[in-house]
């Protein structure tokens, strides 16, 4: 009996096989990069947006919610008058974050003030509010009842917040009350200027009612109505003539009247 020492030829089929299982295997290992690499490019972007949200949001609250960032302080310019803490309330923004503050509208809020004439409003980084103010200028003292107010060139009534001795002053005789900020009647205004311009040594100290207009007290204690601002010049040159003939005749006065054209007097 003869025993052969050659292996068993495996049948072809079978070596297909095993060699497609080895390929398959080898397919997989060798293709896992291909396959992250195709996963990052569809999903990539959307993980880098996400990312790129969260930072932002992280940085938004940092800025917002940082006090760092709220104004607690303004830096004013401009004013004689007017406190920072009226500026302050007016603004209403103190304790507010710079990047809710729009300077426009906190300039239409201080514009409210009666005393201000004019606003500028700034803002900056991290926390700064500058504010630029022209106040009005009182030009006149506005008595009326119990109030005292000032007058600047354009007529509107402001509190007064100092004692100016070198002011003109008005004693207005009517009664309505009168509200910080509204404008002064135009013919008031205007026989005061006009009068001052015609006669600039009359007395300090002047009348207004809306029944006889402008009028003074003179040094001998003769009241004189010189009505409104029209044909002031020529009012004024009647009563540099009509004085020295009444005085001539040591007449005894209590009023002259010169609104309605021609002197009448008492």
């Amino acid at each position: 009996m003869t025993f052969s020492t050659r292996r068993p030829i495996r049948p072809y089929a079978a070596r297909r096989t095993t060699r497609r299982r080895l390929n398959t295997t080898a397919q997989g290992t060798l293709g896992a990069p291909a396959l992250l690499g195709n996963l990052w490019a569809t999903s990539g972007p959307k993980i880098l947006a996400v990312v790129l949200i969260l930072a932002l949001a992280v940085a938004l609250y940092v800025f917002f919610d940082n006090d760092y960032f709220y104004v607690y302080s303004l830096t004013i310019a401009g004013t004689q008058y007017l406190t920072t803490a009226e500026i302050e309330k007016a603004s209403g923004i103190r304790g507010y974050s710079t990047f809710f503050i729009d300077p426009r509208l906190v300039e239409r809020a201080l514009a409210k003030l009666p005393e201000v004439k004019s606003v500028n409003v700034m803002t900056g980084l991290p926390n700064q509010v500058a504010i630029e103010i022209q106040e009005r200028q009182p030009q006149i003292v506005w008595q009326r009842g119990n109030g005292t107010y000032w007058v600047d060139a354009d007529g509107v009534f402001f509190r007064a917040r100092a004692n100016l001795s070198q002011l003109p002053v008005v004693r207005d005789l009517d009664q309505n009350a009168i509200q910080p900020g509204q404008r002064a009647q135009t013919n008031a205004v205007a026989a005061f200027w006009a009068l001052r311009e015609a006669m600039p040594e009359s007395p300090p100290t002047l009348e207004w009612s809306a029944a006889r207009g402008i009028a003074f007290t003179d040094e001998r204690g003769w009241k004189v109505y010189l009505g409104d601002a029209n044909e002031m010049p020529d009012k004024i040159a009647t009563l540099r003539t009509l004085i020295p003939q009444l005085v001539s005749q040591n007449a005894r006065i209590r009023f002259i009247d010169l609104g309605k054209g021609d002197p009448y007097y008492q």
